[in-house]
């Protein structure tokens, strides 16, 4: 009886062992076919959807196989124990063994009948599993062929895009070849405006301009002038941009050419002779005068002129009485209205 139970025990461990190895197989395939999928990539959400549905399937499976293995372990450690037992009350008790053999004989087939049953039904089902993975087998078969008619399509699309983008490139080169050129002639002519803007800066900051009056005090005129050489010396210089004029000597010397602007005024009383004379370089240009008047009509006098010159560097201009002249003050002032 011991060793028709340890048959029985081998025999359903054996089958066990067989299952084992064909889930395996199974768990092979299905890794397999996930692999592939990470290969081919794309949309396979139905295909993991029947992956994640077997794989659920197979887990169960395995659960039931494993507490199919715990029952079985279960029942032979039953037996063992009842066989120990047996074995005892044989040695003791030999009336008695023709009972427990029977008893141990049912229970035996009992456990028989439904080990069977259940491996029938893990048979059945992973027949069920193996149709059910044909089916997946062929629905990748099939996927993989649209899928490689797919990428063809994308590689024809990409030798296209290359073609395109050799065609921009090329296009590119002649922007930059023809944007150099550019850049080329924009620089000189940057170069021509930054000299033409520098001579006009310098023109407008060519600044020149002054203004002086004769210092006296009341009761003392100027003159009267024994010569026409004299300068009149305008010793009080309100403004003097660009240092041209010279309070000592009173004469303006040009430091830039260009055309200038000069006006001045006399102020005297009329028991005197009056006015003067602007000179440029010792030349006569303008000048002014005032005959001596009646005290009792004609109090005071006052003269004045202007005059627009075209000056070199370094030319003069000065202020001179006439020979006689008497005045009592006097302006002078003069500006550079634009440089040649």
């Amino acid at each position: 009886m011991k060793n028709q139970t340890e048959a029985e025990n081998r025999k359903t461990k054996a089958q066990l062992e067989e299952n084992k190895v064909g889930i395996a197989s199974l768990k092979k395939d299905v890794g397999d076919l996930i692999k592939y999928k990470e290969r081919v990539g794309g949309n396979f959400s139905e295909i993991e959807k029947k992956l994640d549905a077997t794989e659920k399937q197979l887990r169960e499976r395995e659960v039931n196989l494993a507490n199919l293995e715990t029952d079985t372990e279960a029942a032979l450690n039953d037996t063992q124990r009842l066989l120990n037992q047996y074995k005892t009350e044989l040695s003791h008790l030999n009336t008695t063994a023709h009972k427990l053999g029977v008893r141990v004989e049912d229970r035996l087939n009992a456990t028989k009948t439904e080990l069977e049953a259940k491996l029938t039904k893990i048979q059945k089902n992973s027949e069920g599993f193996s149709s059910e993975l044909e089916k997946q087998k062929a629905q990748v078969a099939e996927l993989k062929e649209e899928t490689g008619g797919r990428f063809s399509n994308v590689d024809k699309q990409l030798k296209a895009q290359n073609a395109t983008v050799d065609q921009q490139k090329t296009s590119i080169t002649t922007l930059k070849e023809d944007t150099a050129e550019i850049k080329d002639r924009l620089g000189s002519n940057e170069k021509n405006l930054k000299q033409e803007v520098t001579s006009i800066l310098a023109q407008v900051n060519a600044k020149v301009a002054f203004s002086a009056t004769l210092t006296q005090s009341s009761g003392v005129f100027t003159g009267p002038a024994t010569s026409s050489k004299k300068n009149l010396i305008f010793n009080r210089v309100l403004t003097n941009v660009g240092g041209a004029y010279n309070h000592k000597t009173g004469i303006f010397t040009a430091p830039k050419k260009g055309v200038y602007h000069f006006s001045y005024m006399t102020f005297g009383y009329s028991c005197y002779t009056s006015g003067a004379i602007l000179l440029k370089n010792g030349h006569l240009q303008v000048s002014t005068y005032e005959f001596k008047g009646r005290w009792d009509k004609d109090i005071s006098d006052t003269t004045s002129n202007s005059v627009i010159l075209d000056l070199n560097v370094g030319e003069a201009v000065n202020i001179v009485l006439w020979t006689g002249g008497k005045i009592y003050s006097s302006v002078f002032t003069g500006f550079l209205i634009f440089p040649l």
